[in-house]
């Protein structure tokens, strides 16, 4: 194994391509800074892309994932492909491979006789080709935030080579699958007996959902965001809310009503500005969702003294 301190140095060389690999049994966690690069990928296990500065383009069984700062992709080792580099600058970033041994046990550990999914099922989910290749976001997933902390911690040299354990691993593991149950569920959700199906219809979903999620203070329509979906307005509308639980107007609006409660928590908005700067058309459409939605009228959180109040609100 290499000495850590190099690792760290080398994250975010800008001169040189580096590639610096911790193993731990079957588990690997890779640094890298690169530039004018393109290589073969084979998964080995399940594997985890993630891009802290920069664009790493990769193409797996054919489909091409752009892959931008602060997000990631998961694939397990039956996509194959290529990754490719072309910027002019280091792009940096963090690879990490977990064994599938490792993730059936964090699957087999968490399985309980009132769940909604087999024991096979899940666990053929994460080491197969029905598994739903994806990027995300890291502000937007539990695997996210532990890549965002490891990245601090790397930048603050912080993270020694002690600290590269079984444990860690461990921990992912759990995140990942955290993360992925509801996206299994979700899955299983649609009426499509092909899975090749159901995986493309799950994507073109989940791509309506991160476009609301970018630009949910816009004016947006269902047909707008059904478009960008690829799909039939009512074909969007129905298979969201099977799939979520909830319709994609829902989805908007408590998307809007979660970012004005946190402009009011910050002292410095009027509940008219809160509505307005969310996306509502008026103050009033926006204080009547809102007491609906958090049991209060928008106006509570601007008469607290102190933010510490604001968790004692009953939602």
């Amino acid at each position: 194994m290499k000495n850590f301190a190099p690792l760290m140095i080398h994250l975010f060389n800008e001169h040189k391509n580096t590639l610096d690999v911790v193993r731990i049994k079957q588990n690997s966690l890779v640094f890298s800074s690169l530039q004018a690069y393109y290589q073969p990928v084979t998964s080995q296990g399940f594997a985890i892309k993630y891009v802290v500065e920069g664009l790493e383009k990769y193409t797996l069984n054919g489909n091409k994932y752009p892959i931008e700062t602060g997000r990631y992709l998961l694939t397990n080792d039956t996509y194959e492909g290529s990754v490719e580099i072309d910027e002019g600058k280091n792009v940096k970033g963090i690879c990490i491979n977990v064994s599938a041994i490792l993730l059936a046990e964090v699957v087999a550990s968490i399985q309980r006789p009132d769940t909604s999914f087999t024991d096979n099922a899940l666990g053929q989910f994460f080491v197969s080709s029905h598994f739903l290749e994806n990027q995300y976001a890291d502000t937007q997933t539990h695997l996210g935030q532990l890549l965002r902390q490891l990245t601090a911690q790397v930048y603050h040299s912080q993270l020694k080579q002690e600290d590269i354990t079984d444990e860690l691993f461990y921990t992912i593991s759990e995140k990942i699958v955290e993360d992925q149950i509801p996206v299994f569920r979700q899955l299983q959700a649609i009426p499509s007996i092909k899975p090749v199906t159901k995986r493309e219809l799950f994507k073109r979903l989940q791509k309506g959902r991160e476009f609301m999620d970018n630009y949910f203070t816009l004016p947006l329509s269902i047909i707008n965001i059904a478009q960008e979906a690829c799909m039939s307005e009512y074909h969007f509308f129905r298979l969201f809310k099977t799939v979520f639980g909830i319709s994609p107007n829902q989805y908007l609006i408590q998307k809007r009503l979660e970012y004005g409660q946190s402009m009011l928590k910050q002292d410095r908005y009027s509940v008219s500005a809160a509505a307005m700067e969310s996306g509502f058309s008026d103050i009033h459409t926006f204080s009547k969702a809102f007491k609906k939605h958090f049991g209060v009228a928008p106006s509570y959180f601007t008469k607290q003294p102190r933010q510490d109040n604001y968790n004692k609100v009953v939602y």
